[in-house]
């Protein structure tokens, strides 16, 4: 029971801007349990990833169509870069490309420093407060974004990547974070948040299958296993639907007074 709890934590806090490492970690110290290996983490992040796909099936169809497109023409770059600029998806899909190679390189580098934070829960309580506080600024700073597909550059792609590398710290939420710095970089609020989201899924999917050679590495039961994934994926598929709704109307704040609650309680109580 205690492992689906995981799994709806996990589909819940990937898509809200509240940091799913750091309450995987403060589940873990409330119950007292650990997450039963590097299967059960697959599987859930798997999970999530999946609510993605379902949630932007028809924009993903499209998106990797038009890369599969663009990459048939890099034999001639004139070409190659003129169909970029023409077709919406195919320029998308370039950009979430770029968007996704720092977390791949910063999270390949620092993956050893990164798995000790997870052991301070002080210092995760730390860097929730500290997205609260982004989440905040945000809602009063970054208004009036108008960027769509048409407008947004490569240097927007880079810098909403690096936001996305800098989430892998426990505590700094990934989609608060791709959601801030893609609304300071003036994109619309609505393709601020489908961006962040569907950019998710290769950082997700990548991540599981560097681990899958650990796999087999079992102490807990398939039955168990699917059931996780499937929370999983049904509290991310919710998650997105009331996040979006929430970035629309101007209300990332409510997150921030979540936060600090949790991170004040985290400190106080030392989960």
């Amino acid at each position: 029971m205690y492992y689906v709890i995981l799994g709806l934590i996990q589909g819940l806090t990937e898509f809200l801007p509240v940091s799913s490492s750091a309450h995987l970690v403060i589940a873990q110290n409330l119950f007292s349990i650990e997450i039963p290996g590097v299967a059960f983490e697959i599987f859930v992040h798997l999970g999530t990833a999946v609510a993605v796909i379902c949630f932007f099936k028809k924009e993903i169809k499209e998106i990797i169509s038009s890369f599969f497109k663009s990459i048939l023409k890099l034999y001639h770059l004139p070409t190659f870069f003129n169909y970029i600029r023409e077709d919406k998806n195919s320029k998308l899909a370039w950009m979430l490309f770029i968007s996704t190679l720092p977390g791949v390189i910063i999270g390949y580098l620092l993956q050893n420093t990164i798995e000790q934070m997870f052991n301070n829960s002080t210092f995760i309580a730390l860097m929730l407060i500290l997205t609260g506080l982004c989440l905040f600024f945000t809602d009063i700073f970054f208004i009036h974004g108008t960027k769509t597909i048409k407008e947004i550059s490569w240097v927007d792609a880079l810098i909403i990547g690096l936001s996305q590398a800098f989430a892998i710290i426990p505590g700094i939420s990934r989609a608060g974070f791709t959601i801030m710095m893609s609304l300071a970089r003036k994109l619309e609020r609505k393709f601020a948040a489908q961006y962040s989201f569907i950019l998710s899924i290769p950082i997700i999917i990548g991540a599981s299958i560097y681990k899958a050679k650990e796999i087999f590495q079992l102490n807990i039961s398939c039955f168990i296993l699917f059931f996780a994934g499937f929370a999983a994926f049904f509290a991310g598929y919710l998650a997105i639907r009331f996040f979006i709704s929430m970035l629309v109307n101007f209300k990332l704040r409510f997150f921030s007074y979540y936060l600090w609650i949790v991170g004040i309680i985290v400190i106080f109580f030392k989960l």
